[in-house]
């Protein structure tokens, strides 16, 4: 029975997952995109740094957009209906791809899609914690970032075989899949209730209950109908000030300045730009194969450090693991300045056959860049990529957790269209070299940062990680208690509060 269960709570996440792998391939197009755009020179004339910039960053402008709007969009109409409705724009933005011939059509289906896929973040982070019991919880979790890097994966290996427009036109097959596949899955059964739809959510949790009776979910159905009234009831007694007043205080703004600080180390440390700028990147390090084959086995490399991350995480923790990780990170981008100076690689290369390095003989050494570039990837999912969302369901209070990981994963989005916007242009001021050692001294610092102000979650229940957010660091209060302890007076102030000795422990000193 216990293994029924797990499974009909597994399918319907499936399903789920499949509109997830959908948005990773959204994330894969915009490589191909370039790469086929910049040689499409019959439909796309004088594409340059600007054009190529925009390419790679509309549409993370676009999710901006459209995570802040998502749950007043989606609320009314339930979750499991919003993400199947936005799969229609999906198919319709792949066949706009397909007949696109001006470069202004191409950032308008970027907005369309960055737009839907802002939408569909809301009621699909939603719908796994309402539908899963909290033994599968985390682990359905991680499987949506999963989706979306097998969604990455896949076009990339479409873009090895097939042009731009045909990968476009193909990917249409996976939303318009995922959208009959939410016919065969139940709505949430809280948002059911919360509607006064008391029997669909008796049949819908019946359903990801094991496809079990609706006389052996009673239970769990007035106790999800008692939470709804006491919820609302609070809701109707808080005021605005009060309500207000919440997200001013330390435990919402702490953790809401980690998780968007490690959002910023692991966009701005190169991994987020090599996903979005792969081909052009591999063309501008003449790498031995073609840029084309890197970048499928960088996708593959991105799936496997997402499934390596899920063992790394139980045996090292979060906190060791991305300190780690930052660490290995920051070498990799030291080796790839240090080559790309050697080699003369000073700017991005648009076309293969432009630019052709002048530097030091560097064929025996054309493995180097590939590798780090490779390895810089792997190490970025295995330890950095994914801790930021983990934590969003972890250290925030019940009570701002939805806003708090609605800013959040906002933050996370904006962050990525200025890095990919910005790249080129940053480049071209400060070359090659020059921003691989920014990446490797962003790492240093995310190092330095994390090693004061992140404590470990792992093993721990929701309540007590969201509770050591309201304390200081451990080790920035071992400081001030050293500071303390050489103090002979009688009397002082420490830390805010007035402190007075007594007078044995004063005849010690």
């Amino acid at each position: 029975m216990e293994l029924r269960n797990s499974i009909s709570q597994i399918l319907a996440i499936m399903v789920r997952n499949c509109a997830m792998l959908s948005f990773g391939m959204t994330l894969g197009f915009q490589t191909i995109l370039i790469g086929g755009v910049l040689q499409d020179t019959d439909n796309f004339t004088n594409v340059g740094d600007h054009e190529v910039s925009w390419l790679g960053s509309t549409l993370w402008l676009a999710l901006v957009v459209g995570c802040l709007g998502s749950g007043f969009l989606t609320e009314p109409i339930g979750r499991k209906r919003s993400m199947q409705l936005v799969t229609i724009p999906y198919v319709s933005s792949w066949i706009g791809f397909y007949f696109a011939t001006k470069i202004w059509h191409l950032y308008l289906i970027l907005i369309i899609m960055g737009f839907f896929s802002g939408v569909l973040e809301g009621p699909s982070i939603t719908y796994v914690s309402e539908v899963s019991q909290p033994h599968l919880r985390g682990a359905m979790a991680i499987s949506g970032a999963i989706a979306v890097t097998c969604g990455t994966f896949i076009q990339f290996l479409l873009g090895t075989f097939y042009n731009w427009r045909t990968c476009a036109l193909i990917s249409c097959v996976f939303p318009l899949l995922t959208f009959c596949m939410f016919f065969l899955v139940p709505e949430s059964p809280q948002w059911l209730l919360s509607n006064n739809k008391l029997q669909e959510a008796k049949k819908g949790l019946a359903w990801v209950r094991g496809w079990t009776t609706v006389e052996n979910v009673e239970l769990e159905i007035n106790t999800i109908s008692q939470q709804l009234f006491v919820d609302n009831s609070l809701n109707k007694t808080v005021t605005l000030k009060k309500y207000l007043s919440q997200f001013f205080g330390r435990n919402f703004l702490c953790p809401l300045g980690l998780v968007s600080f490690i959002f910023c180390v692991a966009t701005f440390t190169g991994g987020d730009t090599l996903q979005t700028y792969a081909i052009t990147i591999f063309a501008t390090m003449r790498i031995p194969i073609s840029e084309y084959y890197a970048t499928l086995l960088l996708g593959f490399v991105q799936v496997l450090g997402a499934l390596i991350n899920i063992g790394l995480l139980r045996a090292l923790g979060k906190r060791r693991l991305v300190l780690i990780a930052l660490l290995c990170i920051s070498i990799c981008n030291i080796v790839i300045a240090a080559y790309a100076y050697l080699s003369k690689a000073f700017y991005i290369t648009l076309l293969k056959d432009s630019d052709v390095l002048s530097g030091l003989d560097m064929s025996s050494y054309t493995w180097i860049p590939i590798t780090f570039l490779i390895l810089l990837s792997l190490i970025n999912q295995c330890g950095v990529y994914s801790l930021p969302w983990i934590l969003m369901t972890e250290v925030f209070p019940y009570e701002t957790r939805g806003v708090g990981s609605g800013i959040c994963s906002g933050v996370s989005s904006f962050l990525s269209f200025l890095s990919n916007n910005l790249f080129l242009i940053v480049v071209s001021q400060v070359t090659v070299p020059g921003i691989y050692c920014l990446h490797s001294v962003i790492g240093v610092v995310g190092i330095i940062v994390l090693y004061i102000y992140l404590t470990e979650t792992e093993g721990k229940t929701v309540e007590s990680s969201a509770t050591e957010f309201t304390e200081k660091p451990e080790l920035v209060k071992k400081i001030q208690s050293d500071q303390c302890a050489g103090v002979t007076n009688l009397s002082f102030e420490c830390d805010g509060h007035y402190v007075k000795f007594n007078d044995d422990f004063t005849s010690r000193l």
